[in-house]
C-alpha cells in the first residue's frame, strides 16, 4: 500500500559555469541545462519515501544529482544522498528510496544537478509523510509529537513555543522555548517508563507514555 503525496510538475534548470555566455572562453564546458518533467515523492507504508525524477534532454555535463532533505518548505536543507548521472541521448528516469525517514514526520525534498565545477538546484520542493505499517493517512497532522526511539525524540512540525516535561514527581522540564521544525533528542532523566506532557502554542496539549509504543 502506498500513498501519492506530491507528484508531477515541470521546471527548467539553467546554470552557467562562468559569466555571461558571450564572455565564456571556447574551452569552457557547455551549459548545465536540462528539463525536469517529473519530480515526485511516494510515502510507502513501512518502507520510507520513494523519490522519482525524469529529465528530458539531460545535459552531458551533469555528473550526478544531489537530494536535499529538510523539515520545512523554506528553511535549512541537508544533503541526504547523491546519485550518479545516467548517460542517455533523450529521456532519463531515476528512482531512489529514503530509508532513513520516520513515520509521521513531514519531509521536504529538493533536487540538484551537479557538474564538474558547479551545482544547480531545481526550483521545486516536494513533500511526503511516511506512515507506519497499517497506519491510515492522517487528516490533521499534529504541530509536535514524540517519536518511537530508545531516546526521547521530540518532533516539531510547526515552529512555535514548545514545552516538554516529565510529569512524575518531581516534574522535570526537558525543553521550554521556541523551536524551529525538526527532530530534537533528549536523554531520558531516568529509566522508563515515563509520563510525558507535550504542549505547543498552537493549542496542542497531550500526555503520553515514554517509550512510545
Amino acid at each position: 500500500m502506498r500513498f501519492l503525496v506530491l507528484a508531477t510538475l515541470v521546471a527548467s534548470l539553467t546554470c552557467l559555469y562562468g559569466g555571461p555566455r558571450a564572455a565564456q572562453p571556447a574551452e569552457e564546458p557547455p551549459e548545465l541545462t536540462s528539463e525536469l518533467s517529473i519530480f515526485s515523492a511516494y510515502a510507502t507504508a513501512g518502507k520510507g519515501v520513494r523519490l522519482n525524477w525524469t529529465l528530458e534532454h539531460q545535459s552531458p555535463t551533469i555528473t550526478k544529482f544531489r537530494i536535499y532533505r529538510g523539515y520545512e518548505e523554506v528553511g535549512t536543507f541537508s544533503i541526504l544522498f547523491e546519485v550518479p548521472a545516467q548517460r542517455a541521448a533523450d529521456t532519463v528516469a531515476y528512482s531512489v528510496r529514503d530509508t532513513t525517514s520516520r513515520a509521521g514526520v513531514s519531509y521536504y525534498y529538493k533536487l540538484a544537478a551537479v557538474g564538474q565545477r558547479s551545482e544547480s538546484v531545481f526550483p521545486v520542493v516536494i513533500t511526503a509523510v511516511p506512515l507506519a505499517p497499517g497506519q491510515s493517512p492522517l487528516r490533521e497532522l499534529p504541530a509536535a509529537a514524540i517519536l518511537p526511539d530508545a531516546k526521547i525524540l521530540l518532533y516539531v512540525r510547526n515552529a512555535g513555543r514548545v514545552r516538554l516535561s516529565v510529569e512524575s514527581s518531581p516534574e522535570r522540564v526537558l525543553v521550554d522555548e521556541t523551536l524551529k521544525p525538526g527532530v530534537y533528542e533528549f536523554n531520558p532523566p531516568s529509566p522508563g517508563p515515563l509520563p510525558l506532557r507535550l504542549e505547543h502554542d498552537s493549542g496542542l496539549i497531550t500526555s503520553l507514555p515514554w517509550p512510545v509504543p
